[in-house]
């Protein structure tokens, strides 16, 4: 099954507008975003690279500092979104996108889903993606599960994006999860859990989650 053609059609939306604050204790004039990988990647350019690489239509949303991330997201194909002023939580960048994703036309009348993913979790394998489109649908949400813990990106069908527009804090969209339930997907990835909080798990992971 192509992981777009067949399917819900979906947007990517990347979340690139934290601050890093437990990174910034650290290393206090790093962003975490443009660290590097052991690899060489930044963490950013890893993860947008594989979003959009699956999802050509990719939004990410960005802060105005550091200029550098916005200008190397952009360089790796994706769409710019202006967070809001700070405070920023990741439910005020997410309802900027989805209002955003309002805004669009919507091709015979559907609205498009989304595909939440965060620029702090580079390790994301493109396969993993694909599994979570193909069960894509206007009025479903879909999660990542690894050994029984829920991950990253998060898919949410078209009929969502007004309860997301309405999001505000810092918890994402926990809330509209609890409320409407979510189809899990069981995959043998661990991308969806490990993410970059300090410069230890730049090597190892973050395998707290």
């Amino acid at each position: 099954m192509s992981s777009t053609s067949s399917v819900h059609h979906c947007v990517g939306v990347l979340l690139a507008a934290g601050e890093g604050l437990r990174y910034r204790a650290v290393r206090e004039s790093a962003h975490k975003l443009l660290a590097r990988l052991p690899d060489g990647r930044a963490v950013a350019q890893a993860s947008a690279g594989t979003l959009v690489a699956v999802l050509p239509d990719t939004i990410a949303v960005v802060a105005d500092r550091p200029p550098e991330l916005p200008a190397l997201l952009a360089r790796l194909g994706c769409a710019l979104l202006q967070a809001p002023p700070a405070p920023r939580g990741m439910g005020v960048s997410l309802a900027a996108a989805a209002r955003h994703l309002l805004t669009r036309p919507a091709p015979a009348g559907q609205l498009p889903g989304c595909v939440v993913a965060l620029a702090d979790m580079p390790w994301l394998r493109p396969d993993t993606l694909r599994l979570l489109l193909q069960q894509a649908a206007s009025d479903r949400i879909v999660v990542p599960v690894r050994q029984g813990r829920r991950g990253h990106p998060v898919v949410f069908g078209g009929n969502y994006l007004p309860d997301l527009a309405e999001l505000d804090g810092d918890t994402g969209a926990r809330g509209l999860l609890q409320r409407h339930g979510a189809l899990e997907v069981e995959c043998d990835d661990a991308g969806i859990l490990h993410d970059i909080d300090t410069p230890q798990d730049l090597l190892t992971g973050n395998t707290s989650g």
